[in-house]
């Protein structure tokens, strides 16, 4: 991935230890998701639990992959924006805008648009197989395209991160002297903490409907922030001070934010926009910023890791979807358990193995990864 400061001597470890460690939560999540039951008002995907009984008005049975999945759900893709908001700033101390956008289109843009035409579908159609009526005739190229929608996946992070860095570019094209990235500068932890308003007002607006995950003001404006209050020295500094008091309120409200709404599907946008779901997401986010500086530090394993963690982002739900329509006939013969360990361990090793071939193929690491240079191993991105 994009490195982090402007120089190796600067280089932040820890927000490369912590995007590699995000993400490994996002593939965790994913795969609880599969075979859990809380989830709009449709059976578990693969169909080996019960249908959440509070879909019916009844109490929700509680289960360790739903407190996982609420847990973690309202924060860990808003903490993915700020930190690329964080990374796009140390990006643009070496780069033009122009150069920058370039490199946006090429490392997010591609992947989330031909690699879903070129394997990504593939996910789509299994879901697309299993879901639609089997009595309803559709036509195959109307097929194709509802699977091209599904396959995209977890890659709507590259829609949107695409559209904040859009947003980012008329700002400082607006903003050439650099003043307000100036008074930015000046940001504490009150400022940090305070924008917890800004957050709930943005969840309110330019939502897509029925497409949870398009908020197209909240994500921007949380890539924003990363970019320009986050990356004040001072607010660092008093957030590795005094984080954990963050961390410890948002894990409060995370309480109190299950307990109200579990059973509830958590992408509702009435979950979803909620103040204590967003003071929850918010004030986690931010205590993690502080929290996570301890991980200033790098390592062999780290260092691979934070290469290859966009191939595990890139890859991972389409792996899942494909084992686990593979599995579906003796699964139902397996604890949960063992199913969640056997996922966990494919979800990561084909996702490190197919990063590992095809980013040494050429056309397909450019399709799929957005890598152009030939010498794979130096490319990186800046999300």
């Amino acid at each position: 991935m994009e490195t982090s400061v402007t120089s190796n001597s600067q280089r932040k470890f820890w927000l490369d230890n912590l995007r590699w460690i995000t993400i490994i939560l996002v593939v965790i999540f994913h795969i609880f998701y599969f075979y859990n039951n809380i989830g709009g008002d449709l059976a578990p995907m693969f169909q080996r639990l019960e249908p959440n009984p509070a879909v019916e008005g009844g109490k929700a049975t509680v289960t360790f992959a739903g407190i996982f999945q609420y847990s973690v759900y309202q924060w860990f893709m808003l903490l993915l924006f700020i930190v690329s908001g964080m990374c796009a700033k140390y990006t643009l101390r070496r780069k033009s805008v122009k150069e920058f956008l370039h490199g946006r289109v090429q490392k997010l843009l591609v992947p989330s648009t031909l690699g879903v035409l070129c394997v990504h579908w593939i996910a789509g159609w299994l879901e697309t197989y299993m879901f639609l009526p089997a009595d309803v005739e559709i036509p195959g190229f109307v097929k194709f395209f509802i699977a091209v929608a599904s396959g995209i996946g977890g890659l709507w992070f590259c829609h949107v991160l695409i559209v904040a860095s859009l947003i980012l570019a008329l700002i400082k094209t607006i903003d050439k002297n650099a003043k307000f990235e100036a008074l930015c500068e000046k940001s504490n932890i009150f400022v940090g903490a305070g924008l917890y308003i800004l957050m709930f007002g943005a969840a309110q607006i330019l939502n897509i409907p029925m497409i949870a995950t398009y908020r197209m003001a909240y994500f921007p404006l949380a890539f924003l922030l990363g970019y320009y209050v986050f990356t004040s020295e001072k607010l660092l500094a008093q957030l590795k001070k005094y984080g954990w008091i963050c961390l410890i309120t948002g894990i409060v409200a995370g309480v109190f934010y299950e307990i109200k709404f579990y059973g509830t599907y958590y992408a509702e946008y009435k979950v979803l926009n909620d103040w204590l779901s967003i003071l929850h997401a918010w004030f986690t986010a931010i205590g993690i910023l502080g929290v996570a500086q301890l991980l200033d530090f790098e390592n062999p394993f780290t260092r691979y890791m934070n290469k290859a963690g966009w191939g595990i982002y890139i890859n991972h739900i389409t792996i899942l979807i494909v084992f686990n329509y593979l599995i579906r006939g003796f699964a139902v013969a397996l604890p949960v358990w063992v199913i969640y360990a056997l996922e966990l361990i494919v979800a990561l090793a084909a996702s490190i193995g197919l990063w590992e071939v095809l980013r040494r193929i050429p056309v397909l690491r450019y399709v799929l990864y957005g890598i152009r240079n030939p010498k794979a191993k130096k490319e990186k991105i800046d999300a």
